[in-house]
Parts: structure tokens; sequence; C-alpha cells
């Protein structure tokens, strides 16, 4: 039976809808019309009564969630709780990511997102492999022992049993030979990060294939007015991407609006998430220990080692502290990651063809459900009318 949304304010990742209706039949939208269209009598129609809807929110940057730490515990059963746990705060589809560590790892969480991917399951898109091909002096929270150099090799491993899988992967450029950097940008999308590059390293970097940059000014080289650095390189690269974490601690909420202002269409939300759905105090992992200080972890040295936001908290900080409309939010947070991964034609909008995923919010940006591939699987509302 088709589904009908009806009396919805769409933010359909190409423009904004008032009064709209979208119809959606086996898991994927039909199509969107105004809501005085009349419905078929085939359709279950459910009154949105004005509520916001989204598309559903894509994350490129999970480290973890509930109890699970990717890189600490690489099962599906780590996957699972990280799905769920994000799955509360409206994200449908993400990338485990998995830090600095042995190749030997590397290997075994390409097979076991591998076998998610192969099984369609906990909205898993492939994987974040962040790291370990850092430059040292802007490792962040990543254990100095798994921080080594690139060597072909390895990258020749890891591309082999990870090609289908890993997604993106963030490196420190400078650290790579022209020919090993194409090795990788010719096989996954290629992030800079945990890099201490110069603005000409940075920009050979953009130009041999570099299309993203992780965690935007975090760990990284920073813009002054001599010395560009790989935050100057980004900000005059029109076609780079860029995820950055919205929490007001990793980056305060003007430098948002400014990077922002800069690369609109370009800026999406991760929430780079330790643990969320969880109030770990603590954990100790690689042998260092991450301490919880006001909701973001940090090292014993000092350094912040992720969130603990979801994407529907950087949602709201973007409309309510940074001053952006929800209209290019809900692309922040879905559109344009997924036109980063490649997969603009399936997901990260409300349009005929697409995935129904979705994510519904009141008029004060509170989450109401979730919806995936047309099933409501998340619910905080008491009840939605059947007209």
């Amino acid at each position: 039976m088709k589904k009908i949304l009806s009396n919805c304010h769409i933010m359909t990742g190409e423009r904004e809808l008032w009064n709209h209706s979208i119809i959606i039949q086996d898991g994927k939208i039909l199509d969107v019309v105004p809501y005085a269209s009349m419905a078929p009598e085939d359709c279950e129609v459910i009154d949105m009564s004005g509520k916001f809807l989204l598309p559903g929110f894509i994350d490129l940057q999970v480290n973890g969630g509930g109890s699970e730490f990717f890189t600490h515990n690489i099962s599906k059963e780590a996957v699972e709780v990280m799905y769920k746990s994000h799955l509360k705060f409206g994200t449908t589809r993400f990338l485990p990511t998995l830090i600095s560590t042995s190749k030997e790892n590397i290997l075994n969480a390409c097979n076991v997102i591998k076998e998610c991917q192969e099984e369609n399951a906990y909205g898993v898109l492939g994987m974040h492999l962040e790291g370990p091909y850092f430059n040292m002096e802007k490792k962040g929270a990543h254990y100095p022992k798994f921080i080594r150099e690139p060597q072909e090799n390895e990258l020749n491993e890891i591309i082999e049993v990870g090609k289908e899988v890993i997604k993106i992967i963030t490196v420190a450029p400078e650290k790579f030979s022209d020919d090993l950097l194409k090795l990788l940008v010719n096989n996954f999308v290629v992030s800079a990060g945990h890099s201490n590059a110069t603005y000409d390293q940075a920009k050979r970097a953009f130009n041999l294939g570099i299309k993203k940059v992780t965690h935007l000014f975090n760990a990284m080289s920073q813009f002054n007015s001599r010395n560009p650095g790989l935050v100057g390189a980004f900000f005059d690269e029109k076609d780079v991407f860029g995820g950055i974490i919205v929490d007001g601690v990793h980056c305060d909420f003007a430098s948002v609006r400014a990077a922002h202002a800069l690369k609109k269409g370009k800026l999406f939300l991760v929430s780079d998430a330790s643990f969320v759905d969880n109030d770990v105090e603590s954990f100790e992992f690689d042998g260092f220990q991450l301490k919880n200080i006001g909701g973001n972890f940090y090292t014993e040295a000092g350094n912040l080692a992720g969130s603990s936001i979801s994407m529907l908290d950087a949602v709201r900080n973007c409309v309510l502290n940074v001053g952006i409309s929800l209209e290019e939010v809900a692309k922040m947070a879905s559109t344009y990651p997924a036109q980063c991964l490649g997969i603009q034609d399936e997901f990260g909008k409300i349009k005929a063809g697409y995935v129904a995923d979705l994510v519904v919010l009141d008029n004060n940006l509170n989450l109401e459900s979730v919806i995936v591939e047309g099933k409501e699987v998340v619910s905080y509302k008491e009840e939605m009318e059947l007209a």
C-alpha cells in the first residue's frame, strides 16, 4: 500500500516547500505533490500538521555510539549499537569510523563493514578510515604508536580488501608522494586531515584529487595572513568539501558562520561522535585514557578526542546559534554528504525516486520521528493523526 505524509513543510534538499505531501511506496519516494492534490483511494494518509520534513541525516564520521567505540570493538555488534544510538537522533545512514590502528585491525574492520554492506544492515554506507598516515604534529587524540609513513605495500593490501568498503580515507597529504596520493585518489574519496600542510602542499593535494577536508579547523594547519595553511587552501578551492563539528567547542559558532559564508554548498555536518546516547565518563583505549568533560572527550594531555553530540544537536546549533536557515542546514546534514560520497542520486533529498529516509521535526526543532525506507523506526510523538 502507498503511504502519504500530507500537509508537510518540506526541506527537499533542493528547495523549501510549504503545504506539500509526499507519496511513499516500497521504501522509495514516489512523488512530492501539493497538499490539495487528491489522494489515491489505496493510500494510507497521515496528516503531519505542518511539521518539518527533512531528508534523513547522513553522518560521514562516527567513532562510536551507545556504549561502543568502533576501533575498540571491531564487530557487527558494535556497529549495530552505534547505528541504533544515532538513529534516535535522526541519523539514518553513516560511516563507522576507524581511527589510527594496526594494519590487521584495518583489514578486519573492512571485512566487518563489508558484511554489513552485503546485508544492507544498520544504515552502513561503508567505512571512514581516519589515519594512520598523519603528521605527528597534528595527531590530536590518535595514539602515536600507530601513526606511520605511507608504504606502497600496505596501501595496496588495504585497497585490495577495502576498495568497495572504505568510502573516505583521511590522510596528511604532505606525507605522500604524488604517486602514492594518486593511488588512494583512484580508489577512495581522500580527505586531508591531521595535517600540517602548507598552503602550497594542500593546493598540490587538491590538484591531485583530494576532494574533502576532515573536521575543518581541527588538527590542521591554520589560516593566517602570511601562511594560509590547509584551512586557507580549503577556502581557496571552490569544489572541495569539508566536514565540520558544530558543537561550539571544536569550533566557535562564529568560525562556523565564517566558514559557511565562504563554502556554502560544500560545508557539511559531522558528529565525530565518540559516544552518543550514553553517559560515558571515561574509557581507556590503546593505552591512554579519554575523559568526558562537559560533553566532549579529551586525552590526558588535553587534546580533544571527539564529541558526544548527535547530528540533531549539530542541526539545532546551526539554526539557533550560527543563524543558518533550516533549508540550508538540511542540505548540510544530508544533501552535501551524499554528494561528497557520490550517492546523491539515491540519498540526501526528498524527491521522486529517492530512498524514503526522513526526519520529522516540530516547529521548535524537536525530533518527532525518524523514517527509514518508508517505515517509522523512531517516534517521540504520542500519535500521528490518521486522516
